[in-house]
């Protein structure tokens, strides 16, 4: 006599606790946001300043300046080898 459990039943309680498990989760979330509806709160300095646009590192510099001070990097770069 073989004691087996079938690949439905296996494949349907794994189903069933994710659909628990999510069902939990959605209600859980629903509830936390009654107890605690959103606000409006003013932007932090550190918020504003993290959604300005990236700058790159040569701020001070003008293309011109820029581009020669790479070149001469590069150069430098080379004639050490």
């Amino acid at each position: 006599m073989e004691n087996t459990i079938g690949f439905a039943a296996v494949a349907g309680a794994i189903f069933v606790s994710f659909a628990v498990a999510l069902g939990i989760e959605w209600l859980s979330l629903i509830l936390l946001m009654k107890i605690m509806p959103a606000q409006v709160t003013s932007q932090s300095v550190a918020q504003r300043m993290s959604s300005l646009p990236e700058r790159s590192g040569r701020e001070g510099l003008s293309n011109a300046a820029w581009r020669s001070s790479v070149s001469a990097d590069d150069d430098a770069c080379c004639l050490k080898n």
